[in-house]
């Protein structure tokens, strides 16, 4: 292992510091970790809220708590796409030397005009259901199925706006003019030409048959995938989609159309064969599922964080271990950063599509499964370590635990590198610090 680290660290490190120079990937990697504090601060309600007990859910709903718990939820993720925009068009204006605040706040109305500001919806007249369109914004578009065009108009946005500013046609005001009056009127110009582009891609994006800019992403990344059925090798898939579109920072919400095709097609079809005393239709896709959902079981890697010399890694492992435990990943994914990190490109995209493969030769040949499918309408937070074992047994148990090694096999030299990493910026960081202290100290005696 220490051989493999030594020679990832002299390949892979150089490799990754010099393209997170880059301006575009500092300015995502800033972004995202801004955004770390929303993901962590509802996690604690997230969990109570979706705890994995039976029943749990429909007694909070019972006694009006859980669309408290949802609002909370939408309020952090169901608009997280917001907070994306925002904090990397300012992260990004930073290290182009723009306004930040302009940047920001220009982006963020940019996104805002190119999403869909109507819904339908079914109201009682008279006694009648009737069809008719509100003002609204869809929730959906604001949260994970909005967050790649978010992270474009971003750095669009944010990019042309620089690139204007540097232009002259700016409005000179006269220096009595307050600074924060002048910061705000001197833009007017570029602004305009920002949102008529925007006006232009709104209304070409409009005459398609998506309507929108956001369902005509999702209409191409979903068309490949739904004319395929459920199948061992469509999970491998689409699991492995999923984990590519997640390094890029597309969320899984994206492919909730086929993957939840596919999915309901399994656990009905499933249920209904088990009810009856027959074989499972779908057993080994099921099985794969699984297999490539405990290898991507993120409570090793921040068990692993914690334990790391990094003081940064070491409490950002703290933050997103119980999390993690109960599946809720976006504390790791955008605190660390994982998205869009070329240290950890390797693991994210490999991990799962190497356990598919390595579940479907074992579950086929070695280790057969005895799966009850009704413990997959278990809550999405129950911990794979419950569910797997409650789900097949023995095999099943081994069959999570193998996947897991292969996760851990995976991930843990990139985390060592990544540690290494950090703990020595920290390192130099403290030298820096203790110099400009002494410095400092020098000119107060000199000064006495």
């Amino acid at each position: 292992m220490e051989k493999l680290e030594a020679i990832l660290s002299s390949k892979l490190l150089p490799m990754s510091q010099k393209l997170q120079r880059n301006k575009v990937l500092a300015a995502l990697m800033e972004g995202f970790i801004r955004t770390s504090p929303i993901t962590l601060g509802i996690a604690f309600i997230t969990i109570v809220g979706n705890f994995p007990i039976p029943g749990w859910t429909d007694y909070l709903t019972k006694i009006g708590i859980f669309q408290h718990v949802e609002a909370i939820t939408n309020g952090a993720t169901g608009v997280f796409a917001l907070y994306v925009v925002y904090s990397l068009a300012y992260s990004y204006a930073k290290q182009l030397g723009s306004n930040e605040r302009n940047s920001a706040i220009i982006s963020l109305a940019s996104f805002i005009m190119l999403m869909p500001q109507t819904i339908a919806t079914t109201v009682m007249q008279d006694g009648q259901a009737v069809e008719q369109t509100i003002g609204a914004l869809k929730l959906d578009f604001l949260g994970g199925q909005g967050l790649f065009i978010g992270m474009l108009t971003a750095l669009l946005v944010t990019r042309f706006y620089a690139f204007l500013s540097k232009k002259n046609i700016m409005i000179k005001l006269p220096d009595s003019v307050p600074p924060m009056v002048t910061q705000s009127l001197a833009p007017v110009f570029v602004v305009t030409i920002i949102f008529v582009l925007v006006f232009i891609i709104r209304v070409l994006f409009g005459l398609t048959a998506s309507g929108s800019i956001f369902q005509f992403f999702i209409d191409v990344v979903n068309a490949p995938l739904n004319s395929l059925v459920a199948s061992p090798l469509s999970i491998i898939i689409i699991m492995e989609v999923l984990a590519v579109l997640w390094f890029f920072g597309i969320h899984n919400a994206v492919l909730q159309g086929p993957l939840g095709a596919i999915s309901m097609t399994m656990v009905v079809s499933n249920i209904a064969a088990y009810q009856q005393g027959q074989e499972l239709p779908y057993l080994v896709p099921s099985v794969i599922y699984m297999g490539m959902y405990a290898a991507g079981f993120m409570g090793f890697v921040t068990f692993f964080m914690i334990r790391s010399k990094s003081a940064k890694m070491k409490q950002l492992g703290k933050l997103s271990f119980i999390p993690s435990i109960f599946n809720i990943t976006e504390p790791i994914m955008f605190g660390m950063p994982i998205i869009l990190n070329p240290l950890f490109f390797i693991p994210q995209v490999f991990t799962q599509l190497i356990a598919g493969f390595v579940t479907w030769g074992l579950v086929t040949t070695i280790l057969p499964i005895n799966l009850n499918p009704t413990m997959s309408l278990l809550p999405w937070t129950t911990p794979t370590f419950i569910k797997m074992p409650f789900s097949g047994g023995v095999n099943y148990t081994i069959l999570m635990v193998i996947c897991m090694l292969i996760g851990i096999v995976m991930w843990y030299p990139f985390l060592k590198i990544a540690d290494k990493k950090e703990y020595e910026l920290e390192l130099e960081s403290e030298k820096m610090k203790a110099q400009e202290t002494e410095a400092e100290m020098i000119a107060e005696e000199i000064q006495a």
